[in-house]
């Protein structure tokens, strides 16, 4: 690969006279194309980072589950899902890693990752078709895509030792992490338009979503395929087996661990900190969305922009926090940047809608009087149908459903009376997918190879929108299925109201504007707005509404752009710093050695915040298992208050004179 990586004594010298731009600059043209398809790979899986898997995903099977089950309860069954995709992540990984490391499978590897996230990608498209099972299905498919994802980035990160001299790394990894950033943040804004403007139902808005996901992925990533040859093996052997490597992967990690314990406490000190505050961290970002859609009830939308905020943001102020840590020290700008996030976090559990009152576009069910017809017409909250926020047949949703279904019509009813599981419409659904997303990607690599430019990207745009478009025939209208199945004359709108006070169990609201019943409503004591649930901490968010946000008028979409710019203050500043924090601490002779234990250790702990979560979620609220996540970020704070930065890094340079004197 590189040129320079196969170098003498001689270049080495030159190439430390230069600066890392200068490097690049003299690398061959094929071993430029080779650094650019690595980092239109970076490009390219962000979608599923960003869109799928921190936006769309969490807040969609929460719902899917809410709307199941007839409760408020997705959050947590989201953050259990995600445990269980990082937990097989975390068990494979090692294994994996090693298998690459010693033989020439990189790209075969990668490969086959990426077409496994690719395909379950797409197929989530089809998961709201399912009917009441729908948030099974998308579990199932969202563990199998994120595999996929997480295993072809352990790989994938393999790549760039050899892609450029090791003075390069820094510049390098910054350009990757540039290239995904620019990528999955204009693929999300995108999507965003898609949600704001498209004129089609909710569901074919997510299987547009997800196709487009998975097709840029597809066709940036193989970029990186066409480009980007097999990285040399250093230390060959015989593949033994999966079993066996997976033994020796972590016979490994053991042994790293031990010596750690036993010749560089502080730097272990600083490892047990690292597990803590930086899961907790990886856990709230990646619950952000559920936690909306289940407590907050928040417009679906405001998540996209929550996201397209904190990457905005985190760009300008990780160079801040650099110049913090050049100035006063690395360690003080780490500390600096969890206590700004445990402050927004603990803000965070206070997070609450105002009170509903007058605000007819805020109630779940609104029914406006029509002077034309004499009746009321049913709109539901984010367009999402009755359907879309009813359960079918849960208990949580009886007493509404039988409370109200003289005057609206339950369409899920009969599904549920036959199982409640749509074979026919989400297998419908996978065909569709399956067939627009395989002939635009064929068709895409076509152009690919053709090296067609900006024309090329032009035509797979038009291709791309043609099929979007076509395939949108097969949609259902559910706009216009709704106004003609549910209007009220002002007689059974009277009868409705007048059986309100019989209705209470439930997590809807109902509100009337115009005509005879103007201004009556009906709130479900489970309704998010009604903030005391008998939860530990429903007294914060119950002062925070009373004396903060109401009192300022600060909507809860306000309250979720806020938490956007706070936590893009110190979101990439925090990891950074913990990185820098651990090169210092680690001995120069056995940084390979060290960064790839520092990488298991990261996957294996990113598991363990959502099974905690999840299991506080349970037994609690969601705001107690939020708040139990800042316990576990202030438990690694004061860990990493305690790491004496000079200590440990006295130790390591100890260690290297004792090795390089023998």
């Amino acid at each position: 690969m590189c040129e320079f990586m196969s170098e003498g004594a001689t270049s080495t010298e030159g190439i430390n006279e230069l600066t890392s731009k200068e490097i690049i600059e003299a690398m061959s043209h094929e071993d430029k194309e080779a650094l650019k398809g690595w980092y239109w790979y970076d490009w390219a899986n962000q979608s599923y980072a960003l869109t799928v898997m921190t936006v769309i995903v969490p807040a969609l099977l929460a719902s899917l589950y809410n709307t199941a089950t007839g409760t408020q309860g997705g959050a947590g069954f989201f953050a259990f899902v995600y445990g269980i995709a990082m937990a097989i992540v975390a068990l494979t990984v090692p294994a994996m890693g090693v298998i690459a490391d010693r033989m020439p499978i990189k790209k075969n590897m990668l490969y086959w990752y990426t077409v496994v996230g690719i395909i379950f990608c797409a197929a989530m498209g089809a998961a709201p078709y399912f009917g009441s099972k729908a948030h099974l299905v998308l579990a199932f498919m969202f563990v199998v895509g994120s595999i996929g994802f997480s295993g072809g980035n352990t790989i994938y990160y393999a790549f760039m030792p050899y892609l450029a001299p090791k003075k390069c790394m820094d510049h390098v990894s910054s350009w990757g992490y540039a290239y995904g950033f620019l990528g999955g943040s204009i693929l999300l804004l995108a999507h965003l338009i898609i949600l704001l403007v498209s004129p089609w139902d909710n569901n074919f808005k997510f299987a547009v979503i997800f196709t487009t996901s998975a097709l840029w992925w597809w066709g940036w990533g193989a970029l990186m395929f066409i480009k980007t040859p097999e990285p040399p093996i250093l230390d060959e052997m015989e593949y033994q087996g999966f079993w066996e490597s997976t033994k020796f992967a972590y016979r490994g990690v053991w042994k790293t661990l031990t010596s750690i314990r036993a010749e560089f406490p502080v730097l272990f000190l600083f490892i047990i900190a690292y597990l803590l505050f930086y899961d907790g961290v990886n856990t709230i970002n990646g619950m952000a969305a559920a936690f909306g859609e289940s407590v907050l009830r928040i417009n679906p939308m405001m998540t996209v922009a929550l996201i397209l905020i904190v990457n905005f943001v985190a760009v300008p102020m990780s160079i801040v926090f650099a110049k913090i840590a050049e100035n006063k020290g690395t360690k003080f700008s780490l500390m600096i940047s969890l206590t700004i996030y445990c402050l927004v976090a603990i803000a965070a559990v206070g997070f609450a809608p105002l009170e509903l009152e007058d605000d007819h576009a805020r109630y779940d069910f609104q029914y406006d009087w029509d002077e034309t017809t004499n009746n009321y017409t049913l709109s539901t909250l984010y367009d999402r149908g009755v359907d879309g926020w009813v359960s079918a047949d849960s208990v949580g949703d009886a007493e509404f459903r039988n409370g109200f279904d003289t005057w609206i019509t339950f369409e899920g009813s009969a599904e549920a009376d036959a199982g409640s599981f749509n074979w026919v419409n989400g297998f419908g659904a996978i065909l569709v997918i399956g067939v627009a997303t395989m002939g635009v990607g064929f068709a895409m690599m076509t152009i690919i190879r053709k090296e067609m430019g900006l024309a090329g990207i032009g035509i797979i745009l038009i291709l791309s929108l043609a099929v979007m478009f076509g395939a949108s025939i097969f949609s259902e209208d559910t706009a216009t299925s709704e106004k003609s199945l549910y209007v009220l004359s002002g007689d059974e709108a009277t009868a409705m109201v007048n059986s309100f006070d019989n209705v209470s169990d439930h997590r809807f609201a109902i509100h009337f504007e115009g005509g005879p019943v103007d201004g009556e409503a009906e709130i479900g004591d489970r309704h998010p707005t009604i903030l005391d649930q008998g939860g530990l901490f429903d007294w914060w968010p119950e002062n925070m509404r009373n004396y903060i946000w109401a009192p300022l008028g600060i909507s809860v979409s306000m309250q979720w752009i806020i938490l956007g710019f706070c936590v893009g203050t110190v979101m990439a500043s925090a990891g950074a710093q913990a990185r820098s924090m651990f090169t210092v601490l680690i001995p120069r002779t056995r940084t390979t050695e060290f960064f790839g234990f520092f990488g298991f250790i990261g996957k294996a702990a990113a598991m363990v915040g959502p099974f905690l979560y999840a299991a506080a979620a349970t037994s609690y609220d969601d705001r107690t298992a939020l708040m139990t996540i800042v316990v576990v970020i202030l438990v690694g704070f004061y860990l990493c208050a305690k790491v004496d930065l000079e200590k440990g890094a006295k130790m390591a340079e100890e260690y290297d004179a004792k090795i390089e004197g023998k």
